[in-house]
């Protein structure tokens, strides 16, 4: 979908950038208002040591930035869908809101609510939601165009 075409005076890699930068600015937010323990979840190998705090910050962040991706994802396809009432898109909705409740439900934000937090797996959470918000941030981007 071409935005500029629209009558937006932005191009897709401005958009891309406001959302990058909403997702950013909202998840170090959550990272510096909600205490989530770093040390208490699932243990790791034998004498392995707690992550630190950052690592858990940054968990925070990028889980957040993968929300914030997927739900401007969802706002995109969901204009695509109500223009053309493509089955495809249709598809792609689905799947983004399952994705998106996925990235919900593994958000270290949950594990707070029940007192807990990434423990020694964080370090792997971090890369994992890092190439989630690469592969959506391209996602939006060619979205966009």
């Amino acid at each position: 979908m071409n935005e500029g075409a629209k009558g937006h005076p932005w191009s897709a890699g401005v958009w891309v950038l406001i959302v990058l930068l909403v997702g950013l600015l909202l998840g170090a937010g959550l990272a510096f208002a909600v205490h989530v323990p770093p040390n208490s979840g699932p243990p790791g190998p034998p004498g392995s040591s707690p992550p630190p705090i950052a690592v858990t910050q940054t968990v925070v962040v990028l889980s957040t930035l993968s929300l914030v991706l997927l739900a401007a994802l969802i706002l995109v396809y969901g204009r695509i869908y109500r223009d053309t009432r493509a089955p495809y898109t249709l598809g792609l909705l689905a799947f983004l809101a399952v994705l998106l409740l996925q990235t919900a439900v593994n958000s270290p934000l949950v594990f707070t609510a029940f007192g807990l937090g990434p423990g020694s797996l964080g370090r792997f959470l971090a890369l994992g939601d890092l190439l989630m918000s690469a592969a959506l941030t391209l996602f939006l981007y060619l979205s966009l165009l």
